[in-house]
């Protein structure tokens, strides 16, 4: 039976807020994606001679993001499937950028980083916290709760987007921008200045952690779904600290309900020895000054309003 557009659930997908704030946060989304996508286009143009397929590379780009800007998901669709995918975007691509930055950083980037860390870490914690830590704290509960934890970021946006998107569709919209401005400025970081994770550079935990369940879980998928370069900021934090401060902002009672996984994804970036320490604590930087960029942005576009009126 074919669906009518009086349905409920065709009307909950509709249901998109169509004041004039949040038609501003979606074109701004759309904006960054497509501004995001010509930079590492130009950039993969400018060294061409050291990326293999970059027309390939490059076509994608520059064709996505002139999409993107030609279809701006401001624009209501009557489908609701359309309608999804529109508002929904970003978040089916977060983890393609993210698996590219792994050839573009090889072949373009500057891992000089990887080395300054590493020896600034051992300088300033005495050695490296993502090797010792571990080895003080070798309890098997705690490894478990913290790469379920590590896990769980994976849901952080899907999870606390859709929760809101049903129930609370503009503050869907405000997370979806800030994720959108934390990721992609951390991406082109990645690419420029790529620094390799205690991920790849040292023994993993091993004994007594290994052959657990989400233990076993977090390797089989970081093995599959990571890439090298993308260690400083940690994306992990800086997802966690965003989705924090805007639960905390926005859904107090949320918040306090995430709390303990948001923590445990912190500790876990070092303890699991996927990052350095200065790689979580850019990460909270990061994370602090993309949710202080858009409240900055919202009360300047709140008084430009006021002024106009």
């Amino acid at each position: 039976m074919a669906t009518s557009k009086n349905s409920p659930g065709l009307k909950l997908l509709l249901n998109t807020p169509s004041t004039a704030q949040v038609r501003w946060i979606r074109r701004s989304t759309d904006i960054m994606f497509a501004s995001y996508l010509a930079v590492v286009g130009l950039l993969i143009l400018w060294f061409r001679d050291r990326l293999p397929h970059w027309g390939i590379y490059a076509s994608l780009h520059f064709c996505l993001g002139l999409l993107i800007f030609k279809t701006p998901s401001s624009n209501r669709s009557p489908h609701a499937l359309r309608q999804f995918l529109l508002d929904w975007y970003p978040v089916f691509l977060f983890p393609a950028l993210y698996k590219e930055i792994e050839p573009l950083a090889t072949a373009f980037g500057n891992w000089s980083l990887t080395w300054f860390i590493r020896d600034l870490e051992a300088i300033l914690f005495h050695g490296h916290p993502s090797i010792y830590l571990s080895e003080r704290l070798p309890w098997v509960p705690l490894s478990e709760f913290l790469h379920f934890s590590y896990l769980a970021y994976v849901f952080l946006i899907p999870g606390i987007g859709g929760y809101w998107y049903v129930k609370r569709r503009r503050y869907f919209f405000e997370l979806i921008f800030v994720a959108t401005l934390t990721y992609l400025t951390s991406y082109l970081f990645y690419i420029l200045f790529p620094v390799d994770s205690p991920f790849y550079l040292a023994a993993p935990l091993g004994t007594p952690f290994a052959g657990h369940l989400f233990y076993d879980l977090v390797h089989a998928v970081s093995s599959h779904g990571g890439a090298r370069g993308g260690a400083f900021p940690s994306s992990h934090v800086s997802i966690a600290t965003v989705v924090f401060l805007l639960t905390w902002h926005r859904d107090r009672r949320l918040c306090l309900f995430i709390s303990p996984v948001i923590l445990g994804i912190i500790v876990a970036t070092v303890y699991g020895r996927f990052h350095y320490t200065l790689d979580a604590i850019a990460g909270v930087g990061l994370g602090t000054l993309t949710v202080g960029v858009w409240r900055v942005l919202l009360a300047r576009k709140k008084r430009f309003r006021g002024h106009k009126t």
